[in-house]
């Protein structure tokens, strides 16, 4: 317990001690987002996503931005759907597919000068919402969860930062069975202000 404590003082201790390191702030972006794989259409539909973001300034060239922000996605259902899916899918079907995501970015950021950073880091993503009806089962045709990479580059322009980011999905999130993977990606246009 002793030990316990110790170790928690010092966290404490570090953490205050770099305290003027941390900033905070707003984000929100617009989110073109698509799916690759069989019985979806690849093509890029309009969401959004908001949320709160951190920044920890490790030394004058490198950071480190944790998010937490709530992703609206939309997907399409192709017309080839009922080919692959057949014994499991609803031919009726909508076309238009939204997903929602609470999700988590850690984000490695390197500033290239004081305007400019590039970022870079993994994302996982937890399913909160979607309105498809894929299947005769009424069961989900998309897991719960999702690992994917960002990359991308921001422009500050004081306390505010314009960034662009493709955010590609490294897990299958078909749900329906293992015959065929589906791999979401996103390309992401919006602005960071930072409060603190």
């Amino acid at each position: 317990m002793m030990k316990a404590k110790i170790v928690l003082a010092l966290l404490l201790s570090a953490f205050i001690g770099h305290a003027q390191d941390w900033h905070y702030g707003l984000t929100a972006n617009a989110n073109y987002s698509g799916i690759s794989g069989k019985g979806m259409k690849e093509s890029f539909t309009a969401g959004w996503q908001a949320g709160v973001f951190a920044e920890w300034r490790m030394n004058e060239m490198l950071g480190v931005q944790p998010e937490v922000l709530f992703s609206w996605n939309g997907y399409k259902k192709a017309d080839d759907f009922m080919t692959y899916y057949n014994n499991y899918g609803r031919a009726a079907a909508a076309e238009n597919i939204k997903v929602g995501y609470v999700a988590v970015p850690l984000l490695l950021k390197y500033h290239v000068n004081r305007t400019f950073e590039i970022l870079l880091g993994p994302q996982y993503s937890v399913k909160v919402y979607d309105d498809e009806n894929l299947l005769k089962s009424n069961a989900s045709a998309f897991k719960k969860s999702e690992l994917s990479a960002n990359v991308g580059m921001q422009v500050n322009l004081g306390g505010v930062g314009f960034y662009g980011r493709y955010n590609w999905g490294l897990s299958d999130v078909n749900d329906i069975d293992d015959r065929y993977r589906w791999n979401s990606y996103h390309v992401q246009i919006g602005v960071a202000v930072r409060l603190h």
